[in-house]
Protein backbone atom coordinates (compact mmCIF):
# COMPACT_ATOMS: atom_id res chain seq x y z
CA UNK A 1 0.00 0.00 0.00
CA UNK A 2 0.94 3.80 -0.79
CA UNK A 3 0.99 6.59 1.98
CA UNK A 4 -1.93 8.13 0.43
CA UNK A 5 -4.03 7.10 3.82
CA UNK A 6 -2.14 6.21 7.29
CA UNK A 7 -2.87 4.32 10.23
CA UNK A 8 -3.27 7.28 11.96
CA UNK A 9 -6.29 8.71 9.62
CA UNK A 10 -8.68 5.51 11.38
CA UNK A 11 -11.33 6.26 9.08
CA UNK A 12 -14.16 4.11 8.75
CA UNK A 13 -17.23 3.67 6.97
CA UNK A 14 -20.50 2.11 8.49
CA UNK A 15 -23.35 0.91 6.51
CA UNK A 16 -26.91 -0.52 7.37
CA UNK A 17 -25.95 -4.35 5.90
CA UNK A 18 -29.61 -3.35 3.23
CA UNK A 19 -26.91 -1.30 1.24
CA UNK A 20 -24.35 -3.51 1.84
CA UNK A 21 -26.26 -5.97 -0.45
CA UNK A 22 -28.09 -3.68 -2.54
CA UNK A 23 -27.76 -3.53 -6.09
CA UNK A 24 -26.49 -0.70 -7.76
CA UNK A 25 -23.79 1.07 -10.60
CA UNK A 26 -20.83 3.41 -10.01
CA UNK A 27 -17.53 4.19 -11.13
CA UNK A 28 -14.74 3.45 -8.83
CA UNK A 29 -14.05 7.49 -8.31
CA UNK A 30 -18.02 7.57 -7.79
CA UNK A 31 -17.68 4.41 -5.18
CA UNK A 32 -15.08 6.65 -3.57
CA UNK A 33 -16.79 9.19 -2.68
CA UNK A 34 -19.62 7.66 -1.36
CA UNK A 35 -17.38 5.89 0.95
CA UNK A 36 -15.80 9.24 1.88
CA UNK A 37 -19.19 10.78 2.98
CA UNK A 38 -20.20 7.44 4.74
CA UNK A 39 -16.91 7.53 7.11
CA UNK A 40 -17.84 11.10 8.13
CA UNK A 41 -21.44 9.96 9.94
CA UNK A 42 -21.12 9.01 12.70
CA UNK A 43 -22.99 5.56 13.46
CA UNK A 44 -24.27 6.22 16.83
CA UNK A 45 -25.93 9.62 15.82
CA UNK A 46 -30.17 8.56 15.45
CA UNK A 47 -30.48 11.02 11.93
CA UNK A 48 -32.58 14.27 13.46
CA UNK A 49 -35.17 15.55 11.04
CA UNK A 50 -33.92 18.79 10.88
CA UNK A 51 -30.26 18.48 10.62
CA UNK A 52 -29.89 16.22 7.49
CA UNK A 53 -26.54 14.48 7.26
CA UNK A 54 -24.28 16.40 4.49
CA UNK A 55 -20.36 16.10 4.16
CA UNK A 56 -17.88 18.27 1.99
CA UNK A 57 -14.84 17.15 0.50
CA UNK A 58 -12.42 19.21 -0.74
CA UNK A 59 -9.74 18.33 -3.87
CA UNK A 60 -6.97 18.69 -1.23
CA UNK A 61 -9.04 15.49 0.47
CA UNK A 62 -9.68 13.66 -2.51
CA UNK A 63 -5.38 13.58 -3.40
CA UNK A 64 -4.53 12.35 0.37
CA UNK A 65 -7.23 9.97 0.32
CA UNK A 66 -7.11 8.68 -3.65
CA UNK A 67 -4.31 10.52 -5.36
CA UNK A 68 -4.99 11.46 -9.09
CA UNK A 69 -3.70 14.51 -11.21
CA UNK A 70 -6.54 16.51 -11.55
CA UNK A 71 -8.08 15.70 -8.21
CA UNK A 72 -10.82 18.59 -8.88
CA UNK A 73 -12.11 17.27 -11.86
CA UNK A 74 -12.60 13.36 -10.39
CA UNK A 75 -14.36 14.92 -7.42
CA UNK A 76 -16.54 17.50 -9.45
CA UNK A 77 -17.33 14.64 -12.29
CA UNK A 78 -17.70 11.85 -9.17
CA UNK A 79 -20.25 14.12 -7.63
CA UNK A 80 -22.18 15.10 -10.35
CA UNK A 81 -22.76 11.40 -11.45
CA UNK A 82 -24.19 10.29 -8.14
CA UNK A 83 -26.56 12.84 -8.42
CA UNK A 84 -28.16 10.76 -10.53
CA UNK A 85 -27.49 6.95 -9.02
CA UNK A 86 -30.10 5.04 -7.22
CA UNK A 87 -30.17 1.62 -5.74
CA UNK A 88 -32.15 -1.38 -5.19
CA UNK A 89 -32.89 -3.05 -2.05
CA UNK A 90 -32.49 -6.60 -1.93
CA UNK A 91 -36.05 -8.37 -1.95
CA UNK A 92 -36.64 -12.16 -0.59
CA UNK A 93 -39.34 -12.27 -2.46
CA UNK A 94 -37.89 -11.23 -5.78
CA UNK A 95 -41.57 -9.83 -6.37
CA UNK A 96 -41.07 -6.59 -4.07
CA UNK A 97 -38.64 -3.57 -5.42
CA UNK A 98 -37.53 -0.72 -3.55
CA UNK A 99 -35.28 1.57 -4.67
CA UNK A 100 -33.78 5.13 -3.41
CA UNK A 101 -31.98 7.47 -4.30
CA UNK A 102 -28.37 7.98 -2.58
CA UNK A 103 -27.78 12.27 -2.69
CA UNK A 104 -30.30 14.73 -2.04
CA UNK A 105 -28.27 18.01 -3.50
CA UNK A 106 -24.71 18.36 -4.21
CA UNK A 107 -23.24 22.19 -3.82
CA UNK A 108 -20.24 22.35 -6.45
CA UNK A 109 -17.69 25.48 -5.17
CA UNK A 110 -15.30 25.23 -7.76
CA UNK A 111 -12.74 28.39 -6.59
CA UNK A 112 -12.69 26.63 -2.93
CA UNK A 113 -11.96 23.10 -4.58
CA UNK A 114 -15.24 21.71 -2.30
CA UNK A 115 -18.35 19.85 -3.09
CA UNK A 116 -21.16 19.73 -0.10
CA UNK A 117 -23.23 16.71 -0.76
CA UNK A 118 -26.55 15.79 1.51
CA UNK A 119 -27.85 12.23 1.83
CA UNK A 120 -31.15 11.34 1.22
CA UNK A 121 -33.30 10.46 4.62
CA UNK A 122 -33.88 6.90 3.16
CA UNK A 123 -30.07 6.20 2.74
CA UNK A 124 -29.58 8.50 6.38
CA UNK A 125 -31.29 6.27 8.01
CA UNK A 126 -29.86 3.23 7.13
CA UNK A 127 -26.23 4.95 7.95
CA UNK A 128 -26.68 6.03 11.71
CA UNK A 129 -28.95 4.88 14.63
CA UNK A 130 -27.64 1.14 13.85
CA UNK A 131 -26.79 -1.15 16.51
CA UNK A 132 -27.24 -4.47 15.37
CA UNK A 133 -27.40 -5.38 11.45
CA UNK A 134 -24.59 -3.00 10.20
CA UNK A 135 -21.12 -3.51 8.99
CA UNK A 136 -18.07 -1.37 9.24
CA UNK A 137 -14.69 -0.88 6.89
CA UNK A 138 -11.61 0.68 7.07
CA UNK A 139 -11.11 2.82 4.76
CA UNK A 140 -7.38 2.30 4.33
CA UNK A 141 -8.22 -1.00 3.74
CA UNK A 142 -9.93 -0.46 0.13
CA UNK A 143 -8.24 2.50 -0.31
CA UNK A 144 -6.02 1.28 -3.37
CA UNK A 145 -8.45 -0.96 -4.76
CA UNK A 146 -9.23 0.23 -8.31
CA UNK A 147 -11.80 -2.20 -9.47
CA UNK A 148 -15.45 -1.59 -7.99
CA UNK A 149 -16.28 -5.09 -8.17
CA UNK A 150 -13.06 -5.45 -5.76
CA UNK A 151 -14.54 -2.58 -3.64
CA UNK A 152 -17.57 -4.93 -3.56
CA UNK A 153 -16.82 -7.87 -2.59
CA UNK A 154 -14.54 -6.35 0.26
CA UNK A 155 -17.77 -5.02 1.81
CA UNK A 156 -19.69 -8.59 1.07
CA UNK A 157 -17.25 -10.09 2.96
CA UNK A 158 -16.34 -7.84 6.05
CA UNK A 159 -20.23 -8.57 6.71
CA UNK A 160 -18.84 -11.90 7.92
CA UNK A 161 -15.41 -11.24 9.68
CA UNK A 162 -16.63 -13.30 12.82
CA UNK A 163 -16.72 -16.37 10.79
CA UNK A 164 -14.46 -15.95 8.49
CA UNK A 165 -16.42 -17.25 5.14
CA UNK A 166 -19.51 -16.28 3.07
CA UNK A 167 -21.59 -18.57 0.89
CA UNK A 168 -23.51 -16.97 -1.79
CA UNK A 169 -25.95 -18.16 -4.40
CA UNK A 170 -25.00 -17.10 -7.97
CA UNK A 171 -28.28 -14.90 -8.05
CA UNK A 172 -27.39 -13.02 -5.19
CA UNK A 173 -24.05 -12.50 -6.02
CA UNK A 174 -24.87 -11.19 -9.14
CA UNK A 175 -27.26 -8.71 -7.55
CA UNK A 176 -24.78 -7.33 -5.06
CA UNK A 177 -21.88 -6.96 -7.92
CA UNK A 178 -24.76 -5.44 -10.36
CA UNK A 179 -23.94 -8.16 -13.25
CA UNK A 180 -27.40 -9.89 -12.94
CA UNK A 181 -27.61 -8.91 -16.87
CA UNK A 182 -23.83 -8.90 -17.99
CA UNK A 183 -21.31 -11.47 -18.05
CA UNK A 184 -23.67 -13.91 -18.82
CA UNK A 185 -22.78 -18.06 -18.14
CA UNK A 186 -20.82 -18.86 -14.82
CA UNK A 187 -17.54 -19.34 -16.53
CA UNK A 188 -17.31 -15.40 -17.47
CA UNK A 189 -18.63 -14.26 -14.01
CA UNK A 190 -15.74 -16.47 -12.37
CA UNK A 191 -13.33 -15.16 -15.23
CA UNK A 192 -14.56 -11.67 -15.73
CA UNK A 193 -15.60 -10.84 -11.80
CA UNK A 194 -14.73 -12.91 -9.54
CA UNK A 195 -11.04 -14.06 -10.44
CA UNK A 196 -10.39 -10.12 -10.63
CA UNK A 197 -11.96 -8.74 -7.58
CA UNK A 198 -10.03 -11.65 -5.34
CA UNK A 199 -6.74 -11.25 -7.30
CA UNK A 200 -7.19 -7.35 -5.85
CA UNK A 201 -8.09 -7.97 -2.55
CA UNK A 202 -5.43 -10.72 -1.97
CA UNK A 203 -2.78 -8.07 -3.54
CA UNK A 204 -3.80 -4.84 -2.26
CA UNK A 205 -6.34 -5.17 0.73
CA UNK A 206 -5.90 -6.37 4.22
CA UNK A 207 -7.52 -9.42 2.99
CA UNK A 208 -6.56 -13.19 1.71
CA UNK A 209 -9.32 -14.83 -0.13
CA UNK A 210 -9.96 -18.05 -1.63
CA UNK A 211 -13.12 -19.60 -3.28
CA UNK A 212 -15.02 -22.30 -3.87
CA UNK A 213 -17.47 -23.45 -6.78
CA UNK A 214 -21.05 -24.70 -4.80
CA UNK A 215 -22.32 -27.54 -6.75
CA UNK A 216 -25.65 -29.57 -7.13
CA UNK A 217 -24.41 -32.31 -9.37
CA UNK A 218 -22.54 -30.52 -12.36
CA UNK A 219 -24.23 -27.13 -11.93
CA UNK A 220 -22.68 -24.35 -9.45
CA UNK A 221 -25.64 -22.58 -7.99
CA UNK A 222 -22.89 -20.36 -5.56
CA UNK A 223 -19.78 -19.80 -4.19
CA UNK A 224 -17.89 -20.73 -0.96
CA UNK A 225 -15.68 -17.17 0.13
CA UNK A 226 -13.03 -18.33 2.86
CA UNK A 227 -11.07 -15.03 3.90
CA UNK A 228 -8.37 -14.21 6.40
CA UNK A 229 -6.30 -11.38 7.37
CA UNK A 230 -2.77 -10.95 5.54
CA UNK A 231 -1.07 -12.06 8.21
CA UNK A 232 -2.90 -14.87 9.08
CA UNK A 233 -2.91 -16.33 5.24
CA UNK A 234 -0.82 -19.01 5.93
CA UNK A 235 -3.79 -20.72 7.85
CA UNK A 236 -4.92 -21.64 4.04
Amino acid sequence: MTDLMTRSDKRTATQDNQLIEACYSMTLNEKRLLLFGISTINPSTFPDLNKPFKFEMTAQDWKEQFGGDNPWLMLKRSGEKLMGRTLTLHSKTNQDKTMLNWFEEAKFQPTQGRVVITFTRAVQVRLAGMFEQFTTIDMLSVSQLTSTHAVRLYELLSQFKSTGYRVMNTEDFRFAMDVVNTNQGTKNLKRRVIAPAIKQLNEKSDLFCVVTDIKEGRTITGFKFVFRTQEQKQLF
